[in-house]
């Protein structure tokens, strides 16, 4: 099949209409000869201006016209003795002539201002919407390059608005501008914080307005540290100072900070676990849940230090992974919604999706839940959503079948089939949806599934990284696969139009460890967050 065409300039129509003092049209015929106000050239009893036409005369053959002269005067200095006529000499109709063309200039230049104004604000719209979409990115026309880069030893930096923040060696919380790298405020004397959730920017992070970090008391040397919950919680505004602080109960066992800067708390009640999450700032209990435990013959033995320890027989561990909490801990494997639905009580899959929904299942079957855990639908294999999308297209979702994928509406009903051989989604548009597939990748039409362009690697069979991240530009594809055992990544960038390979860059970063904030592209490299632009 062809290739997609761009999309061609639109011829655009207009007219110039400029007032004159009389409203005649410039060029009609007037009464009173040359020589009275609105005359025609060649009234009777009027005198002519040298060479100019009279009326009937034959500019092309030079006959003579109702006044027995000649319409045109022969140039010696035009090829073959061709004939000129000479503009009016009144100084009127030259000044009527300027207006109109000054019209028309004008015309022109406010179209055409009106073109570039457009230009500028559907691009504006359209950078707006990338920065909003996951994987969407601003820029990537060129290969990357470095920006900035900022030391972070073993931490990983929390998003909040335009901040990222981080945990330095001296315990001191810092937070970085970014934009530019730079350091733009220091908190310390925290006591051994552990701030947010620290598990890659969550969906809610660039509309953060605080920082929510909790506080361990020192113990005595030795003590099962695992075992103790935090004993305070800090509340600190994006400009670094304390919103907020007071002392966590510990009845309520454990706590965990949650994406959304609220506090997750667990407990054992008898072999039954309960959780609880409450207002960071005021302790109020947003809801309760009790989860039982299963029944298991294993002696939960917890490891510590290479030793087995029986009093780690109680702890449970609380993630938050986007809208799902997971649980862990001796006879408990169990996932709640955030409004404490309880979800599974097994080890099924539980992943939320970015627009809140939520896919439960594994490789054989597959249900999408609402938020609140309502089964919406269930589809055959494995769901699952694409790396990235430029935000125009269709909400898709996509069921592997055999060696390719089924494209699934919002209702769950299918839309088409890819049968050739896929590994992953990795963008969606309103026009094509790339599917990476051997010996490169696949478009084909977002509506019908036909097949629109091919893409070959040229590295195909010199390098073997797999597809670890994918970005959307304004009319482009990045792809980054993971290269030499972390120590550099591959990124090649497509056109979406033709499928043609726009650039091809080796970046020394693990494309494990990179990741998209506010439609720019980040990284993490021995002990280092780098800024890519």
């Amino acid at each position: 099949m062809p290739f997609r065409r761009r999309e061609q300039p639109r011829p655009i129509t207009f007219e110039a209409v400029d007032d004159l003092d009389d409203g005649d049209d410039l060029f009609a015929p007037r009464p009173g000869g040359w020589g009275a106000p609105g005359g025609a050239p060649g009234g009777v009893g009027t005198p002519l201006p040298d060479g100019a036409a009279h009326p009937g005369a034959d500019v092309a053959t030079g006959s003579a016209g109702a006044g027995g002269g000649t319409g045109a005067v022969l140039d010696a200095s035009a090829p073959d003795g061709a004939a000129r006529e000479d503009a009016p000499t009144d100084p009127r109709a030259r000044r009527r002539r300027r207006v109109l063309l000054g019209g028309v200039a004008a015309a022109l230049v406010l179209v055409l201002g009106g073109l570039t104004l457009v230009d500028v604000v559907r691009a504006r719209q359209a950078e707006a919407l990338l920065r909003a979409v996951p994987g969407g990115v601003v820029g990537l026309e060129r290969p990357p390059r470095e920006l900035w880069t900022v030391d972070v030893g073993e931490a990983w930096p929390l998003v909040a608005g335009e901040l990222f923040v981080v945990i330095a060696a001296d315990g001191a919380l810092v937070a970085y501008d970014r934009a530019t790298g730079a350091e733009a405020w220091r908190h310390e004397g925290l006591p051994s914080p552990q701030c947010g959730t620290f598990d890659g920017p969550s969906p809610g992070s660039l509309d953060a307005r605080s920082i929510t970090c909790l506080g361990w008391a020192e113990t005595e040397e030795g003590a099962p540290a695992f075992t103790l919950p935090p004993s305070s919680v800090t509340i600190l505004g994006l400009d670094g100072r304390t919103v907020a602080e007071r002392a966590l109960d510990p009845a309520r066992g454990d706590a965990t900070v949650l994406s959304t800067g609220e506090l997750a708390r667990v407990a054992r009640d008898g072999r039954d676990v309960v959780v609880l999450v409450e207002d960071a700032r005021t302790g109020e209990v947003r809801w309760t849940q009790t989860v039982p435990t299963l029944t298991s013959d294993s002696s939960c033995m917890a490891y510590q230090e290479g030793s087995t320890s029986g009093d780690g027989g109680d702890v449970v561990q609380l993630y938050d992974t986007g809208g799902v909490l997971m649980l862990l801990g001796c006879d408990v494997n169990a996932s709640l919604s955030s409004d404490g639905t309880v979800l599974s009580t097994d080890l099924t899959r539980m992943q939320p999706l970015r627009d809140g929904r939520l896919l439960r299942g594994g490789l054989a079957e597959s249900e999408l839940l609402d938020a609140d855990g309502t089964v919406l639908w269930s589809a055959q294999g494995e769901l699952m959503e694409p790396l990235a999308t430029d935000g125009t297209g269709p909400p898709l979702l996509f069921s592997r079948r055999g060696p390719g994928f089924v494209a699934l509406d919002e209702a769950g009903d299918e839309r088409w089939t890819f049968s050739g051989y896929a590994t992953q989604v990795l963008l969606v548009t309103r026009d094509v949806t790339v599917i990476s597939s051997y010996p490169g990748a696949v478009a084909v039409d977002s509506a019908t599934g036909e097949e629109v362009w091919a893409w070959r690697d040229p590295a195909v069979g010199r390098a073997n990284g797999q597809v670890v991240a994918a970005f959307a530009s304004r009319g482009g594809l990045t792809i980054a696969s993971s290269e030499d055992d972390g120590a550099q990544s591959r990124w090649v960038s497509i056109d979406t139009a033709d499928g043609s390979t726009r650039w091809d860059e080796q970046v020394a970063v693990d494309a494990w460890n990179l990741f998209v904030v506010g439609g720019d592209v980040f990284g993490t490299r021995n002990g280092t967050v780098v800024a890519f632009g």
